[in-house]
């Protein structure tokens, strides 16, 4: 052990894990600083990540979301969402729908101050962010209207008809939209015609 309560290890290494080490150790950030500097910070942090996969209650709760997102496929549920499938009510959701709240949070605007273009961009990352969806899409069509489709995995046509549901009672209501929905039982398909 040297005197700043470090140890000196040898090793031997693959030339291929050698230079992955050496890349990272010269790895720099947007201001060209290194990030690690020296390949025995690269272990150190290669260890702790090591450590995490092992040692799961170690991880921040924001890793164990993204692994529990990843791994297990789980969605995230806003509270009134939640209450009203535990309430046998799934359109308790529509009539308290927090996705203004939502929306807002993530854009850091007001509501009225999103075009609706912004608004739709929006509902696609925030509902692939919660994994409810594995792919949106967003074309434009004739007169700046709207195509928005949705790609789950969960085999049920209800899936789809909840959300077209919920995007409808929003749209038309804060956004003064024309909404068509087409559920399928693997897609949700929105066609949005603003004011």
């Amino acid at each position: 052990m040297t005197d700043n309560g470090k140890k000196n290890i040898h090793t031997t290494i693959s030339n291929e894990k050698y230079n992955l080490l050496q890349e990272y150790s010269d790895l720099t950030d947007e201001n060209d600083e290194k990030i690690f500097g020296t390949m025995s910070k690269v272990i150190e942090y290669g260890l702790e990540l090591v450590d995490k996969k092992f040692h799961p209650e170690k991880n921040k709760l924001q890793e164990i979301w993204n692994r529990a997102r990843d791994e297990l496929n789980m969605v995230l549920v806003g509270k009134t969402t939640y209450l009203s499938y535990i309430s046998g009510d799934p359109l308790l959701a529509h009539e308290k729908n927090i996705a203004t709240e939502i929306i807002e949070w993530y854009k850091q605007k007001k509501i009225d101050e999103l075009s609706v273009k912004e608004t739709i961009e929006a509902i696609k990352d925030i509902w692939l962010a919660a994994n409810y969806f594995f792919r949106i899409e967003i074309n434009v069509g004739n007169k700046g209207s709207y195509q928005m489709t949705f790609h789950h995995d969960l085999h049920h046509k209800q899936y789809s008809e909840f959300w077209g549901t919920y995007f409808m009672s929003f749209l038309r209501f804060k956004k003064k939209c024309e909404v068509e929905i087409f559920a399928r039982n693997e897609s949700l398909i929105l066609n949005i015609t603003p004011p």
